[in-house]
């Protein structure tokens, strides 16, 4: 008999929103936005969109055409999927995958295709869920040190599909790969998430195609898996930068099991430290202290600057939550484990953690605890020796410093670094950044 107390499932719409990060009032703004773009006028209405999740009402027909728009969803899709089915939300990770390679490939598959699904719109793992998250990754982790390699990963064929033609990965081919990550992180750096998310997922499906012809000899698996977690985590990176969490998230615990398979604990401390800060972004401090504490526990033998930069990632995490000593401990961690670190055995993916990155997140953290006068100093230190060719960092870190100067009532320097800014945002596409500009200005206004 069925469970007549059962509560309903979510309506396919709040699971879009929240994917995104978007209140009513925020999905209302972009519907309004994407209709004027279209040539309809529309009022930016937050009961509106209430109606449409909880009181069955369907979105009339500019509407629909303005939320595809938004959502990246073809207009044919809409006109073949009668309201709200052609919404791109669904579930996340399939359930009950093993942290084995076969599970490992059957997530990034998930990831990539959705069975068949949209993959663009994910929701948001939180609180208890998000919990579970970090349990199921410490069980996994738990086993394979009590009982050698993850089980299955083994053996011809492991992971492969029946009728997969083509040759396995060979030395070149796997190099390829392998260069072409830190390639992508290097654009990412310059241009934003944006401009590279869709190489990123290229990348992937071209590892997931070698992955599943079978495993390859001469250590060769290991490497073609630890290259597709190096862009399951850039791609969380990328998701996060543009605003798109639950994709985020997915990218980043698909990850997880690639760098499992590859037995890759820094890896694997990598993407919950992008877990973490993706956390922090969207407001969710206590997941971000749940997870830049599992990526200490992967961090075990990690290198002195590996280990400062998850210090700061657990900085941010207290930050956010008001936890004003202990923040500082973190931050002041990361300084002694940096000046420590010699650089010769980092992995290639940490490159971009040096002084200037910590004196970067330390006067954010500090500017997040309301700490406007110390923040200031730290942030226009961090961009007197940074790399300029990190451009979109340079940006929000501009941005940031602008914010600062302008708490502490010192507007002249605050409307010369925000003019800064906004001329160096110019060329990078990272909503993110966008956002941070935005603040800044905000910030300099005559009723504030």
């Amino acid at each position: 008999m069925a469970d007549d107390t059962a509560p309903a499932p979510p309506h396919p719409l709040a699971s879009v929103r929240r994917s995104h990060g978007w209140s009513y009032q925020d999905l209302a703004r972009v519907v309004a936005d994407n209709a004027r773009a279209l040539g309809v006028p529309m009022a930016a209405r937050r009961e509106k969109v209430w109606r449409w999740e909880h009181w069955g009402v369907v979105p009339e027909r500019d509407s629909q055409r303005a939320l595809a728009r938004a959502l990246g969803v073809p207009l044919r899709e809409v006109d073949a999927r009668p309201w709200p089915g052609w919404l791109p939300a669904f579930d996340g990770i399939p359930d009950g995958l093993p942290w084995t390679r076969v599970g490992g490939l059957d997530a990034l598959d998930a990831l990539l295709d959705g069975g068949g699904r949209d993959p663009r719109s994910h929701p948001v793992l939180e609180g208890p869920e998000f919990r579970d998250a970090v349990a199921d990754w410490s069980a996994a982790t738990d086993d394979v040190r009590g009982s050698g390699p993850p089980p299955g990963d083994g053996g011809a064929g492991a992971g492969a599909v029946a009728g997969r033609e083509g040759p396995a990965a060979d030395e070149e081919t796997v190099a390829w790969l392998e260069r072409g990550v830190l390639g992508l992180r290097r654009l990412d750096d310059r241009l934003g998430g944006a401009a590279v998310r869709h190489r990123v997922e290229a990348d992937l499906r071209i590892a997931l195609d070698l992955l599943r012809r079978g495993p390859c000899r001469g250590g060769l698996d290991a490497r073609l898996l630890r290259a597709a977690a190096g862009l399951a985590q850039l791609g969380g990176w990328s998701a996060t930068d543009c605003g798109r969490h639950g994709a985020a998230q997915r990218h980043y615990l698909t990850g997880l099991r690639l760098a499992h398979g590859a037995q890759d604990r820094p890896q694997a401390a990598n993407l919950w430290a992008g877990l973490s800060l993706q956390a922090v972004f969207a407001g969710r401090h206590d997941d971000a202290l749940a997870a830049a504490r599992a990526a200490e526990s992967a961090a075990a033998g990690a290198t002195a600057r590996t280990r400062a930069m998850l210090a700061t990632r657990r900085a941010r995490a207290h930050a956010g939550l008001g936890e004003d000593s202990a923040c500082r401990r973190s931050l002041e961690e990361a300084g002694r484990l940096l000046d420590t670190a010699p650089g010769d055995d980092d992995p290639s993916w940490i490159y971009w953690f040096d002084e200037a990155e910590l004196c970067a997140q330390s006067g954010i953290a500090l500017l997040d605890l309301g700490r406007a006068e110390e923040s200031a100093p730290l942030l226009e230190k961090a961009l007197a020796i940074q790399d300029p060719l990190y451009r979109r960092d340079r940006t929000l870190y501009t941005a940031r410093a602008a914010l600062a100067r302008a708490l502490t009532g010192d507007l002249d320097t605050a409307r010369a670094l925000t003019g800064d800014a906004v001329e160096l945002a110019r060329d990078c596409g990272s909503p993110r950044v966008a956002i941070a500009v935005e603040q800044a200005r905000a910030a300099l206004s005559p009723a504030r």
